[in-house]
């Protein structure tokens, strides 16, 4: 009776994950993409985010990243569940496919730090938000700035 229950809100949360992506994907990235003053409203009400607003900028910025972590989340989850409700230990197609949303999941979660902290890779961030400096390059920027130069 358990496993049922978990594979049930597996395919729910997996469902809700697919649909966030699908309307994060059709509207929320496209619009932050080209409009930089969406992007700066969705900055703004990112206020549930207990971090500064340098990071809120960044997860912005990461935008695409954001809406394939809810596609592979969901995936994963879809795929999870139904592996799960197979009720073999073994491996299988299901099986696979969940691991590879785990590992792309992670991969997508590393490259969202680097677009928080350093801004890179440029082609993963909207065009008018490239030349912002990351978290980390602005902090590194600010100590050289303040550091008293000698001669």
């Amino acid at each position: 009776m358990g496993q049922v229950v978990l594979m049930t809100l597996g395919l729910i949360l997996g469902a809700v994950f697919l649909t966030a992506g699908v309307y994060h994907a059709l509207r929320g990235t496209p619009q932050t993409w080209r409009d930089p003053d969406r992007a700066r409203r969705t900055t703004d009400a990112l206020t549930g985010l207990p971090f500064g607003p340098e990071v809120r900028r960044g997860v912005v910025r990461g935008a695409v990243l954001m809406t394939a972590n809810m596609f592979l989340l969901g995936g994963g989850l879809v795929c999870g569940a139904l592996w799960s409700g197979q009720g073999t230990a073994g491996g299988g197609t299901l099986f696979w496919m969940f691991m590879a949303s785990v590992g792309l999941t992670l991969v997508s979660v590393v490259l969202g730090l680097l677009i928080i902290w350093f801004n890179v890779p440029k082609v993963l961030v909207p065009p008018h938000m490239r030349d912002e400096p990351g978290l980390v390059t602005r902090r590194l920027r600010d100590l050289r700035e303040r550091r008293p130069h000698r001669g």
